[in-house]
């Protein structure tokens, strides 16, 4: 049981990491799946588009470099083991806030993900148990964790990682409404935690007649806003 309710900057920031680091997890595993299963029935190179969304900075001449980077290369920060171990740094220091069940989620994903490079594995459905880990730490952060401000903030973060990327790969505005509401729903219970002024505009800007993701300035604005929205 969390015995001080009090929450550090420091600790108030990692929080938040936490909860974008780990929708990034899930969010990216769903997408590279969407994107392997693109790459089978059609162009192998549709994988570019995949990083162009992605802004990354690494690049991959072949289909297998890039499902093999994307898995393992712990020198790109879209990888899924380099988001797993920045969400474990985090919660390792977190450890007596969110409770070493949720911790061990996290650390049985990154055991997973070693097991399956050592065997020279490169097929993205064999991380299915990882998004399975990914929930159940999302169970664990809301049945175990007793103060309220700790879930908002890791939950916050888990909603501005989910509309930036939501944002990236054009999803429909149902989708980036339901998570821009939930910031907002939790930020309530997390005073002076939700920029005001940047809060007006992403509320005049993320409308269903205003919504248009093709727009590349738009889409542009909405990212600036969205990542520095919270004062954390």
């Amino acid at each position: 049981m969390t015995k001080n309710l009090t929450i550090s900057a420091m600790k108030a920031n990692r929080l938040f990491w936490l909860g974008r680091y780990e929708e990034r997890v899930y969010m990216t595993l769903h997408l590279l799946r969407q994107c392997y299963d693109k790459m089978i029935d059609g162009d192998a190179k549709d994988y570019e588009e995949f990083w162009q969304k992605l802004d990354s900075t690494s690049s991959y001449a072949t289909p297998e470099d890039f499902r093999l980077g994307m898995m393992y290369d712990e020198k790109n920060p879209c990888s899924i083991i380099s988001e797993l171990n920045y969400a474990k740094d985090n919660a390792i220091l977190l450890r007596e806030d969110i409770m070493s069940e949720t911790l061990s989620y996290i650390e049985m994903s990154i055991a997973h993900m070693n097991k399956c490079k050592v065997s020279g594995e490169s097929n993205i459905t064999m991380l299915q148990p990882i998004t399975d880990w990914t929930l159940s730490f999302w169970g664990s952060t809301f049945q175990r964790i007793n103060n309220f401000k700790i879930i908002s903030l890791i939950v916050i973060g888990r909603n501005v990682e989910l509309i930036d990327m939501l944002i990236r790969f054009g999803y429909p505005f149902d989708r980036i409404q339901l998570a821009y509401d939930e910031i907002k729903r939790y930020g309530s219970h997390v005073p002076r935690t939700l920029d005001s002024i940047i809060q007006k505009q992403l509320d005049n800007l993320l409308t269903a007649y205003q919504y248009e993701h093709q727009d590349a300035d738009y889409k542009n604005k909405i990212l600036k806003y969205i990542n520095h929205l919270v004062l954390v």
